[in-house]
């Protein structure tokens, strides 16, 4: 009986520290992904006032923390949803050096695609049921 004991305790310990990584994953995930939209409107922003250069000084950090935000959302996030953001992220600084047209359609892609894992990845009623 103590050996069972231990191990309802041991399997109660263990369901709860999934549990507060989980919750905890989702917080940090939430406030990950509002960095990486404030630097693609940061870059957006110079790009539409025709300021290349810090438009590419710009890009330059949202590839670093989108390199750190993809790491981590790897761990949570379906990898579809990430490759999706991934593909315009990738394309923006060209865009940007080559001053193209589809430069805002990529933001606005990179940006949706950033909102929709939010979206989809935070349990709420309506995505839970």
């Amino acid at each position: 009986r103590v050996v069972q004991m231990v191990r309802i305790k041991i399997s109660l310990g263990i369901v709860v520290a999934i549990i507060v990584l989980s919750v905890s994953g989702i917080f940090v995930l939430d406030y990950k992904t509002d960095r990486v939209l404030k630097l693609l409107e940061e870059t957006r922003s110079y790009s539409d006032e025709g300021d290349n250069e810090k438009a590419l000084e710009a890009a330059d950090s949202l590839e670093k923390e989108w390199e750190k935000y993809h790491t981590y959302a790897s761990i949570f996030v379906r990898n579809d949803k990430i490759t999706n953001v991934q593909t315009s992220m990738s394309r923006l600084k060209p865009l940007i050096e080559k001053d193209n047209d589809e430069l805002n359609a990529e933001f606005e892609n990179a940006k949706s695609g950033l909102e929709w894992i939010i979206e989809s990845e935070i349990p709420k009623l309506t995505n839970i049921l």
